[in-house]
């Protein structure tokens, strides 16, 4: 794990979870997008296409699968329409519950000279769907980390 992350491992690897599954969990994640404009609202929006997740589905059943105890898969794709935002997230396998984290949404990548230009961080959070839930890091639910969904597999 990325530093920053409780470590939890060994994980549940290797895995087998079959890559319909995966797609049928990638395209439930979705996230609240609030917006900078006072009275607005938040906008619920769906973090994966339909068309990433059959491209990423197949990648990460085959990496849960070949992975062993102390790894995590990472992902990176870019959005078709604009291959210029990155999604970028991290996935393991414990306890019969899969764990995907999203660490960029969409964002935005441009190649300077030196430094690539990293916009202000947006404001998002995951939302758990139906038998989903935030990963806590304290019992009770306490110390939700709004980037971390978990589903149950089972």
């Amino acid at each position: 794990m990325p530093p920053g992350y409780p470590s939890l491992e060994p994980y549940n690897h290797s895995y087998t979870i079959q890559p319909d599954e995966v797609l049928t969990l990638l395209e439930s994640v979705q996230y609240d997008a609030q917006s900078l404009i006072p009275f607005s609202g938040n906008h619920s929006r769906h973090v994966f296409t339909r068309q990433q997740g059959e491209l990423l589905a197949p990648a990460i059943s085959n990496a849960v699968h070949q992975a062993v105890p102390q790894e995590v898969v990472e992902f990176s794709l870019a959005d078709h329409d604009k291959p210029d935002r990155r999604t970028k997230g991290l996935v393991f396998v414990l306890h019969d519950e899969l764990h995907l984290i999203i660490e960029e949404l969409r964002k935005p990548v441009y190649q300077g000279e030196h430094n690539t230009y990293q916009q202000p961080v947006p404001q998002w959070e995951l939302l758990p769907g139906d038998r989903q839930r935030h990963y806590a890091s304290r019992p009770g639910g306490k110390g939700k980390i709004m980037n971390w969904i978990i589903t149950p597999l089972r």
